[in-house]
C-alpha cells in the first residue's frame, strides 16, 4: 500500500519550487491597473535585471536580462516558453527590452483576450517617458548590485 501512495504522490504532487524573489522591486504606474515592474533576481538559469509589463495583476511581457545565451523574454499567455535574445550582453538586452516595449508593448496588451484591457487610454508620449526611467533603473541595477557582477 505504501508503494501505491509513493507512486501517486510522484505522479500527482506539485513540484516543490522555490518562490522567485524580486529584489528591490520598483513600480512604474502607467495608468490605473497598468504598470511596469523593475527588479533584479538570481535564479539557477541566470541572474540580472528584469522588467514586467503587468495589467490587472497579470504579467503580459517579462524580460529577463541575464546576458550571454541566458537572457530571454516571455509573452503572455505562453509564459512557459522562452524567446532568447539575439543580443549577448546585459546592457544590449536592456536596450532591446525597452525597444520592444516601446514598439510592441501596447500591441501585446491589445492582443490579450481579457476585455478589461480595452479600457486603457494610453498616451504614447507618457509611456515613452516612463520607459526612459525604467531603462535607467535596469542599468543601475546591473551596474551597482554586487550579486549581478559576472
Amino acid at each position: 500500500m505504501k508503494w501505491i501512495r509513493r507512486i501517486f504522490r510522484k505522479l500527482f504532487s506539485r513540484p516543490n519550487h522555490n518562490p522567485i524573489v524580486r529584489h528591490d522591486l520598483l513600480e512604474f504606474r502607467i495608468e490605473e491597473n497598468l504598470k511596469l515592474l523593475v527588479y533584479w533576481k538570481t535564479l539557477d538559469i541566470g541572474k540580472g535585471p528584469a522588467v514586467v509589463l503587468q495589467a490587472f495583476e497579470k504579467e503580459i511581457l517579462k524580460f529577463d536580462c541575464f546576458g550571454n545565451k541566458k537572457g530571454h523574454y516571455h509573452i503572455s499567455p505562453h509564459y512557459d516558453f522562452r524567446i532568447y535574445f539575439v543580443e549577448q550582453t546585459v546592457p544590449d538586452q536592456i536596450s532591446r527590452s525597452i525597444k520592444e516595449l516601446k514598439i510592441n508593448g501596447l500591441r501585446y496588451l491589445k492582443s490579450q483576450k481579457d476585455s478589461r484591457f480595452d479600457s486603457f487610454q494610453l498616451h504614447e508620449s507618457s509611456f515613452h517617458s516612463i520607459l526612459i526611467e525604467v531603462e535607467k533603473a535596469l542599468n543601475e541595477f546591473y551596474r551597482t548590485v554586487p550579486e549581478l557582477s559576472e
